[in-house]
């Protein structure tokens, strides 16, 4: 039995059933059963894709107007123009180098600070409870959830009175959830009230959390700061290719000298272009993104910090996932002819008489 078909149905399936389905019983697994599962299914933790160090270096090399830099750096070779070519390289590598320093900080920052985040789960092995990291549990196992726990993987409730579980994360309902035995809780849900014990039926990327994480692994968007820097660069290349075409074909007609036409079109190419435009937006952002660690904020991708300064209305759901997950009660807007006053006095009558 994979994975996949114990989410499908095991929510249904009575607890008994739902032992039977995962080969395990109340007095969970031992440790050797353990280490066979974890053999075959995995760590209990959300895979990420992470790119090669040097495929994403040279990814600040690729792009409409890194080309045009390149292509005005290999003229200036081409006709001896040393200074001109060791300016337009070191203005290359400058952006390359902040942006890619930059970005692998905020990833070892990111690294370390899911290490302090890593949850530890209470499991029954060997017939004793004990502390595990929860990357290590397994479907099967049986665990214990209580109040102010963070549910470590996707649970089917097995005995106890209840618990109330903080989903909004999850499912978008601001709530808790009252739970009982036979039902489930998500991975990533909090216990907000009571204590239970579960087995566990799903980890990693089959819990409901993974395979929301996989939805927005495959969603793939450009930003429009990225929009509006291919914009420009396509422009700029479509202006200088009809430039370039223009001088040779004047050149043929005056029968001039291929090496002085070459001259001719170095100089178009660096004037067309913005030859520091990458490296000043890089540096630039990299100062933003510097003030905003000081501020406990990581940057992971600098373009987001030209995303949100472009920012006219951010636009959250009702639940904690953006904000505090608490209700406020804003100014009273009384109806015409009638005051604040009014209102206030009604609202203490009411409270009066219910006491």
């Amino acid at each position: 039995m994979t994975q996949k078909e114990a989410f499908d149905d095991l929510k249904e399936l009575s607890v008994a059933d739902t032992f039977d389905k995962l080969s395990t019983s109340a007095e969970g697994l031992t440790r050797e059963e353990a280490e066979k599962r974890l053999e075959k299914c995995g760590y209990n933790e959300i895979t990420e894709k992470k790119a090669n160090p040097l495929v994403k270096f040279f990814g600040y090399f690729w792009g409409p107007i890194p080309w045009m830099i390149e292509i005005a750096a290999a003229l200036s070779a081409v006709i001896h123009h040393w200074a001109d070519f060791w300016i337009i390289t070191a203005l290359l590598l400058v952006n390359a180098v902040v942006g890619f320093w930059h970005e692998h900080k905020a990833e070892n920052a990111i690294e370390l600070l899911k290490k302090r985040l890593s949850l530890n789960a209470k499991v029954l092995r060997d017939g004793t409870w004990q502390v595990v990291p929860s990357r290590e549990l397994v479907p099967g196992d049986i665990v214990r959830v209580r109040l102010g726990d963070i549910v470590p993987a996707d649970i089917k409730l097995i005995s106890g009175d209840y618990v109330q579980v903080d989903e909004s994360a999850l499912t978008g309902e601001s709530l808790p959830v009252e739970k009982h035995i036979a039902d489930v809780a998500y991975a990533g849900s909090i216990i907000k009230q009571g204590e239970m014990t579960a087995v566990v039926y799903a980890t990693a990327m089959n819990t409901y959390f993974g395979k929301t994480a996989k939805l927005v692994e495959v969603a793939k968007t450009e930003s429009h700061f990225q929009k509006a820097v291919i914009k420009i660069g396509d422009y700029l290349i479509v202006l200088a290719a009809f430039l370039v075409v223009l001088i040779f074909m004047v050149a043929l007609f005056r029968h001039e000298s291929l090496l002085e036409t070459l001259q001719f079109v170095l100089v178009l190419i660096v004037a067309s272009i913005p030859v520091a435009l990458p490296a000043v937006l890089s540096v630039t952002m990299a100062v933003g993104a510097a003030a905003l660690a000081r501020r406990k904020a990581i940057v992971s991708k600098l373009a987001a910090i030209e995303e949100m300064a472009g920012m006219d209305v951010l636009c959250s759901d009702k639940t904690g996932t953006l904000t505090q997950n608490k209700l406020t009660l804003s100014e009273p807007v009384p109806f015409p002819g009638y005051s604040k006053e009014d209102h206030a006095r009604r609202t203490r009558t009411q409270l009066t008489s219910r006491s």
